[in-house]
């Protein structure tokens, strides 16, 4: 057991090493070549990825009798916010790409960091609340090789490697009333996006020797953005037992969360030239194109999303938890329509998603059992992705599972606590009429410590 704690207090330092520390993982997706890459599986906290990414309408009192999460994804529970949390989260995720034709398939694992948050309560009494945090929104990371014949005899080989991501900066406030929340997150979102292309021949003896020509072109991008959210929650039953001063409560929760459309600003260089090109050398002979810090503008559509739970809280004189919540989620997003990365579409579909969600706590107060305490939670999502690799659409669908474990207090007479957040997820990308599909298993660590800070002492 000792041990144990030791490792947990471990966590917290673990998660910043990962988002320290460069990661050099190579997924080796085409669908990370398209717009701004591939998404992250389920941006959202662990506890909501548990649950197939439902957010919008997840209330903070769904979290736990024992601490909590931040929820990023909907500003408006930061004012309900009633500890100081540290919540952090990193990904493994394996990867299995196939394709029709030629048949191949390809595998890789990589380790991510998925997000670092920070929610303080800044009024208990008038329910403010603030968070800020970082987190890893796309990832571009693939090396493909792609040999063409041509009617001389000679094959081309289109080597393609590509790099960057989108990232985001966030802070963000939120006020509860009694049957409503608003709020919002702004910041700035950064990214890259490096795309090379290596042109060579392998060509027979007779042919003419061609050289290799190069094609590489690398932007730097950022911008400010703007995410508002509301949430709404009242009870529509109660089942009062005054005898043991307990009382069964049957709510609705409503949700909804809107990002503006963002116009980021660019920073560009090209190079188009000929010469010898290895993964050890380069040498260039014929530079056609040179051009640095070219400027220009990223634009990103706006997002959508809407959620609805009902859930059955238990309250007594030792506290309350929600012991059942289920819920569904739409969300939607234009980018066919509103994309342009310096003035060029992509292909690209208007994506959607429908997430549904459940999940359940036998007993949060019988300590004799300690897996009554335990949150267990399910989900399934499925949609259209926005990545449109073959104009055939690309649809993605996974089904979800996890464990909120709470941690006992290291010292009873302290107000701190612990929650290990754990959730799976198996889906695919992509079905029978596209000729790469890709299957996925990702398993997702989150850990949150909640402590009261800040109290105003009442004794010396």
């Amino acid at each position: 057991m000792l041990f144990a704690k030791k490792i947990i207090r471990l966590i917290p330092f673990l998660g910043l090493v990962c988002f320290l520390t460069p990661t050099q993982a190579q997924i080796n997706s085409p669908f990370s070549r398209y717009g701004l890459g591939n998404e992250i599986l389920n941006n959202q906290n662990v506890a909501s990825q548990a649950m197939g990414g439902f957010s919008a309408a997840f209330s903070p009192s769904m979290n736990s009798s024992f601490g909590q999460s931040v929820n990023f994804n909907n500003p408006a529970t930061y004012g309900n916010i009633y500890m100081t949390t540290f919540d952090l989260g990193i990904s493994l995720t394996s990867n299995t790409l196939k394709s029709a034709t030629p048949v191949s398939s390809y595998s890789s694992t990589y380790l991510v960091p998925n997000y670092l948050a920070i929610g303080i309560p800044l009024s208990k009494a008038r329910k403010i609340g603030m968070a800020f945090g970082l987190r890893p929104l796309t990832e571009i990371n693939y090396s493909l090789d792609e040999l063409k014949a041509i009617p001389s005899g000679d094959t081309v080989v289109n080597s393609y490697l590509g790099q960057g991501g989108l990232n985001q900066v966030f802070f963000g406030f939120g006020k509860a009333w009694k049957y409503l929340s608003l709020g919002f997150n702004t910041g700035y979102n950064f990214g890259r996006k490096k795309i090379q292309n290596i042109k060579s021949f392998q060509y027979n003896p007779d042919s003419t020797y061609f050289y290799q020509s190069l094609a590489n072109t690398n932007t730097l991008f950022g911008g400010v953005f703007l995410h508002l959210g509301l949430q709404s929650e009242f009870p529509i039953h109660v089942v009062k037992r005054p005898k043991l001063n307990e009382r069964t409560e049957y709510l609705i929760s409503i949700g909804a969360t809107a990002t503006l459309d963002q116009s980021m600003t660019g920073q560009q260089d090209s190079l188009r030239t000929t010469g010898s090109y290895s993964s050890t050398a380069e040498s260039n002979l014929d530079t056609v194109l040179f051009r640095l810090n070219n400027p220009g503008k990223i634009l990103i559509p706006a997002l959508y999303t809407a959620g609805f739970a009902l859930h059955k809280k238990e309250v007594s004189n030792r506290g309350s938890y929600d012991q059942w919540v289920v819920g569904i989620e739409y969300s939607t997003r234009a980018w066919k329509d509103n994309y342009l990365f310096y003035g060029q579409p992509d292909n690209l579909s208007n994506s959607w998603m429908i997430r549904v969600a459940a999940q359940y706590c036998p007993n949060a107060f019988d300590f004799e059992n300690y897996w009554s305490t335990v949150i267990y939670r399910v989900g399934f999502y499925t949609g259209k992705d926005y990545i449109n690799i073959d104009n055939n659409g690309l649809k993605v669908s996974a089904f979800t599972t996890g464990l909120s474990l709470p941690i006992r207090k290291y010292r009873s007479y302290d107000n701190q606590y612990s929650l290990l957040n754990l959730a799976l997820q198996i889906g695919q990308r992509g079905t029978s009429v596209n000729n790469y599909r890709e299957g996925f298993v990702q398993f997702s660590l989150g850990y949150s410590l909640s402590d009261i800070w800040f109290n105003k002492r009442k004794y010396d």
